[in-house]
């Protein structure tokens, strides 16, 4: 066998084993932070995932994750300003009720949510069965949100 053809069989072989290594460790990557639920996702999904309106308008410091273990579960995590996210949230929960006792945030809900279980949205991907929510009231009128959603 020619020097270049050896060369050139090297180079192939070295670059398909490193593709290889590099698409399945991405991969393996997903897969693990699916199950562990801090694969990020879009907070539009998320949002329509647990059932609430978009978004209030001053929403910053975004980080939306989802998971799936023994159930789907995604969480919402912002930053907004205090008056519009309280609007947002009758809006996305009017039947809900604040309680101030809670053990880690300022106030904590767990709205019930219309319809039977399993709900499904128009394009046919399961919605939320059960929410939390839970507020902390930061400096400067800032309300710090957590949502979380999963299905039974």
């Amino acid at each position: 066998m020619p020097v270049r053809r050896k060369r050139l069989t090297r180079w192939l072989v070295i670059t398909g084993t490193t593709a290889a290594l590099a698409v399945g460790g991405w991969w393996a990557y997903q897969v693990s932070a699916a199950f562990v639920g801090t694969l990020g996702v879009p907070c539009d999904r998320a949002a329509r995932f647990v059932r609430a309106a978009e978004l209030p308008a001053g929403t910053h410091d975004r980080k939306c994750t989802t998971g799936q273990w023994l159930s789907i579960s995604y969480e919402l995590d912002f930053r907004a300003p205090r008056g519009e996210t309280e609007a947002w949230l009758r809006a996305s929960y009017p039947d809900a009720e604040t309680s101030g006792d809670c053990t880690d945030s300022d106030a904590c809900a767990y709205p019930q949510l219309p319809g039977r279980a399993p709900v499904k949205d128009e394009a046919g991907h399961r919605l939320a069965d059960g929410v939390r929510i839970e507020l902390d009231y930061e400096d400067g009128d800032v309300a710090h949100v957590r949502i979380s959603g999963f299905t039974v």
